[in-house]
């Protein structure tokens, strides 16, 4: 600021009418502060998340299963559907969708995590009821061949009712390297009753 009033000034004494328009530019520059850091770009809200199952021999019906928390954490408690899976059929697929329905029209953020897959990775957890009898296998993978997880292979390994709990956890690796274990930013983590039905 001092360096911009003395060339001003200087410029002022010399009678150089033609510099003291651009002068008076770099003077209100200089009262900027270039080394401000830049806001980092705000996280992707996420308020929904979709499940998409069918079994493999009959991919023609799909039913969806729903998380919702439409405002927010500490507001309302979340809408959660319970899973089903049906003994009759042992293969099963399952497919997410990320979504932010505060916005309108509604968000869909899976195009986006795939396409950045290689900071991305998707998570599943059994509970202890199902891990003997239910095994999740993640289908998709980003170019380094590490999983992204966002299409999956479930097995059933019963024909017995069975209720549990699936947790999914999408994890985004920013500040972090992606590996093969959880790491970096949570990006959601959920969790959904599951009922096996005979």
């Amino acid at each position: 600021m001092v360096v911009c009033v003395t060339t001003l000034r200087n410029a002022m004494h010399s009678r150089s009418v033609l510099l003291v328009i651009p002068l008076l530019g770099v003077m209100l520059g200089c009262e900027k502060n270039p080394a401000e850091p830049q806001q980092e770009n705000p996280q992707e809200l996420i308020t929904t998340v979709l499940v998409h199952v069918w079994d493999e021999p009959d991919s023609m019906h799909t039913h969806t299963f729903a998380f919702r928390d439409l405002d927010g954490p500490g507001g309302n408690p979340p809408a959660i559907d319970t899973v089903h899976f049906h003994g009759h059929a042992q293969s099963w697929r399952l497919r997410l969708d990320f979504l932010n329905e505060s916005k309108e029209p509604t968000d869909t953020i899976t195009a986006e995590i795939r396409r950045e897959a290689e900071t991305h990775q998707v998570f599943y957890e059994l509970s202890a009821e199902l891990q003997p009898y239910v095994s999740i296998e993640r289908l998709d993978f980003d170019r380094n061949g590490l999983p992204l997880g966002l299409e999956a292979r479930v097995r059933l390994q019963t024909h017995e009712e069975l209720h549990g709990s699936l947790r999914i956890r999408l994890f985004h690796y920013d500040a972090v390297p992606k590996s093969a274990q959880p790491g970096g930013e949570t990006d959601v983590d959920v969790t959904f009753p599951v009922h096996i039905m005979p």
